[in-house]
């Protein structure tokens, strides 16, 4: 009978500690991803009102029939206002020297630069493909695909 309580104890005491361990060590944690979130869109919002250009990078997407590029920093979804710049690179991950227009919430993009191998993602990279060379995803009218 010692026996059963003393295991019984010991799974209580194990499964507590188990659950203590799965919590999260504090909200303060989220705080600085938060910061960087909020920096990056003043910083955006202030290229747009002066009409600058700026660098940015993300993934080239197709959404709801549209292009989208997809800022890295804050993870918003920008329409593409020149999508001809863009075609075939939907699904890459790119450079972008391009201007932000926040009253339609729209990117019409100058320049655009595909990321180095390493940082496409890993379905991106077992493609390899034609689309990997040191010149594809510029905009220099060579067709990459």
């Amino acid at each position: 009978m010692k026996r059963l309580l003393t295991l019984l104890f010991a799974f209580v005491i194990g499964a507590a500690l188990s659950l203590v361990a799965q919590e999260p060590a504090s909200k303060d944690q989220g705080a600085p991803s938060d910061k960087k979130v909020a920096k990056a869109e003043k910083k955006e919002a202030k290229a747009a009102e002066k009409g600058k250009s700026m660098s940015l990078t993300g993934w080239v997407k197709d959404q709801d029939g549209k292009t989208v590029f997809v800022n890295d920093k804050d993870k918003q979804a920008w329409n593409i206002a020149n999508p001809d710049t863009v075609k075939g690179h939907e699904g890459h991950h790119v450079k972008v020297k391009a201007k932000l227009n926040e009253a339609d919430h729209s990117v019409n993009i100058e320049k655009m630069t595909m990321m180095r191998k390493g940082k496409q993602s890993a379905e991106e990279q077992k493609q390899g493909g034609p689309e990997a060379g040191p010149d594809c995803g510029r905009i220099s009218g060579r067709n990459c695909t």
